[in-house]
């Protein structure tokens, strides 16, 4: 009896290692799914980060003050880009103008730019005028940048022949001022017209003879308010003949007018109507 009730014992502490055995194995495979479910979250949130965290620079087409065609690179990452090179192919640089452009891009090739965050360059290959010409070769550009980014970027020009590009903002700014200025010029010039019909301007002429007078008169122009003593003492001359000047000014030719301020003729201030 007693050699069963062990068997018995022996059997059920084998079935419970067993169970336990089980269960422990699949403890451990939930934890190292766990783990490597951990670890991929952990490699994306790096991933995400360095990709947030980079520079990026890209190219561009952009046609700009209604006739410029512009390959418009821009660092649109968070941090700057340093040591960037840029390389066309040779088709394209061959077909653009060889006195002007050629040179040009052929320097951007050559260069080591930096680029802080957001910040453009602006490279002209040509005007409207020679769209199509510059359109028949399709623009390759490779980028390399901080020893480890490179970027590969296909323009071909000749899709955007038939579409309408919006410029600039500042662009339609200038052609609102512009208007502006245009509708400002008419309105004086007609408002003007209407004062000549209404009633004639008198034009005072400088010539020898009147130089006095002309001087007198520019005199009250230029300090308004200033009394008759003080504008002979400027121009030099007697306050009687000043006075006399002022009065035919005044009465006269009807371009400045008189303010009385004290007893006498040399106290009277000037203004010019």
């Amino acid at each position: 009896m007693a050699d069963w009730f062990m068997v018995i014992i022996t059997a059920i502490y084998v079935i419970a290692t067993i169970v336990i055995c089980v269960f422990n194995g699949r403890s451990a495979k939930a934890a190292k799914e766990q783990t490597k479910t951990a670890k991929q979250q952990i490699e994306e949130m790096i991933r995400q980060y360095n990709e947030s965290n980079r520079p990026y620079v890209s190219v561009r087409f952009e046609m700009i003050r209604s006739g410029l065609l512009c390959l418009v690179i821009e660092n649109v990452g968070s941090i700057p880009a340093k040591d960037v090179r840029i390389m066309f192919n040779k088709d394209f640089l061959n077909n653009l103008d060889v006195i002007d452009r050629q040179p040009l891009l052929k320097e951007v090739s050559e260069a080591s730019l930096f680029l802080s965050s957001h910040q453009k360059l602006y490279v002209c290959i040509g005007g409207q005028s020679k769209f199509n010409e510059i359109a028949k070769v399709v623009a390759k550009i490779d980028i390399s940048y901080n020893d480890k980014y490179k970027e590969h970027t296909e323009i071909d020009l000749s899709q955007y022949r038939n579409m309408l590009m919006y410029t600039s903002e500042l662009e339609d700014i200038s052609h609102h001022l512009k208007k502006l200025q245009e509708n400002q010029k008419s309105y004086y010039a007609n408002h003007l017209k209407k004062l000549d019909n209404d009633r004639p301007v008198s034009v005072l002429v400088h010539s020898n003879d009147s130089s006095k007078k002309f001087e007198v008169f520019k005199t009250v122009c230029i300090y308004s308010g200033a009394t008759t003593a003080k504008i002979a003492e400027i121009v030099e001359i007697s306050k009687e003949d000043t006075f006399g000047i002022l009065d035919e000014l005044e009465n006269v030719d009807r371009f400045i007018r008189g303010v009385p301020f004290g007893k006498d003729n040399y106290s009277v201030q000037w203004y010019r109507r």
